[in-house]
């Protein structure tokens, strides 16, 4: 197991070798800088655990210095040492992200006591840290691997009963096909319970922001409505889009915010009366972009709100029972929002319809520009 690492920031040299000599005999590995650009230098070639600052130097003071540490890997413990420990200048640097401060002068065994307790304290962070990249890991992989495990002999199940239903296996009663078409049809939900599931799984935020760009919201909602459309018509719902053409683009990745757009619109038109009225608008907020869904279907009760973006939850009214879901779908458009650091809101009366509203970053000015040559 490799030492603890430990690097002292100070610009008087005495000071430096006194804390290399006490921590060396602890079997810890210290690096010295005798200016705060030295240390962040060094910082930046190879990680370490601790890091003693000296409050007051000439060039960039201690506080500076655990600013610019924190700003690039806040998971470092940063002690800072002054010879004016006050209480004012403990608060100031604690709020700077310090663990602890050590006043001057010190005995060998203060300075042991101080950096035993911070090193344990990074100890315990990268132990908690690992555990928890584990724990995603494992809850990632066992998602995936049922989804997959299910989803083939599912698959080919449903196949069976398509060509049963065909008549190709032999003539049926019609006692024998409606009990035939139910299971296919509970199949079927099932089969969208999977995928949606194996969605959510798969769901990464890092990498949602990191495909972040310009994009049109027309564009991207013509495209979310391409499938929409027919499920409307079927049911007597009519689709309306206002959309101004001076709206700002928005920040989004074109991929997964369609995916939301979709979800927010197949549920208006899902959980609508027939004859209803689904109605997409957009405007400009305060350097963000508003975009709502408004139906008048069903509604939802007040009391169920708080509830319906959690995973599974659908609500207790008769009417939305009586149409298939899953209860995921809310929940992945609420995660897709979030990783574009955006928000969700919705407003419902029961019996009157449901307004839901996405408001997510426009576009900055400068990439709508280069987007567009």
């Amino acid at each position: 197991m490799d030492p603890p690492k430990v690097l002292v920031i100070d610009d008087e040299e005495i000071a430096r070798v006194s804390c290399r000599r006490v921590l060396a005999r602890e079997g810890i590995a210290v690096s010295l800088a005798s200016s705060g650009r030295e240390g962040l230098e060094i910082l930046l070639q190879e990680p370490h655990d601790l890091v003693l600052v000296d409050l007051k130097m000439a060039e960039m003071d201690g506080v500076e210095v655990v600013r610019r540490i924190h700003a690039f890997d806040p998971g470092i413990v940063t002690v800072i040492i002054t010879g004016y420990a006050t209480i004012e200048s403990a608060v100031a640097v604690m709020k700077e992200g310090a663990y602890d401060y050590l006043p001057k002068p010190f005995t060998p065994d203060e300075l042991l006591i101080v950096v035993r307790r911070g090193l344990e304290k990074r100890r315990l962070d990268l132990e908690s840290r690992a555990l928890r990249e584990e724990k995603e890991a494992m809850e990632r992989n066992f998602v995936t691997m049922v989804t997959h495990q299910l989803r083939s002999p599912l698959a080919a199940i449903l196949q069976y009963f398509e060509v049963l239903l065909a008549g190709i296996g032999g003539e049926l009663t019609d006692s024998q096909r409606e009990m035939l078409q139910r299971a296919k049809d509970r199949l079927e939900s099932l089969m969208a319970l999977i995928n949606d599931w194996l969605d959510m799984s798969r769901l990464n935020e890092g990498e949602i922001v990191n495909r972040l760009r310009p994009v049109d919201l027309r564009q991207c909602l013509d495209e979310a409505l391409k499938g929409l459309e027919w499920s409307a018509r079927q049911k007597n719902v009519s689709l309306l889009v206002d959309i101004p053409q001076d709206l700002p683009r928005i920040q989004a990745d074109p991929d997964t915010f369609r995916e939301v757009l979709s979800n927010l619109v197949s549920n208006a038109v899902k959980y609508n009366r027939a004859g209803g009225r689904v109605t997409i608008r957009a405007r400009a907020q305060n350097g963000s972009v508003r975009v709502e869904v408004e139906d008048t279907g069903v509604g939802i009760d007040e009391k169920e709100i708080p509830f319906i973006f959690e995973q599974f939850y659908r609500a207790r009214d008769r009417e939305v029972r009586a149409q298939e879901g899953t209860g995921l779908g809310l929940a992945i458009a609420r995660k897709i929002v979030r990783a574009h650091g955006g928000t969700m809101e919705v407003k419902s009366r029961k019996g009157e319809g449901s307004t839901f509203a996405v408001i997510v970053h426009a576009a900055p000015a400068e990439g709508a520009g280069k987007e567009r040559r």
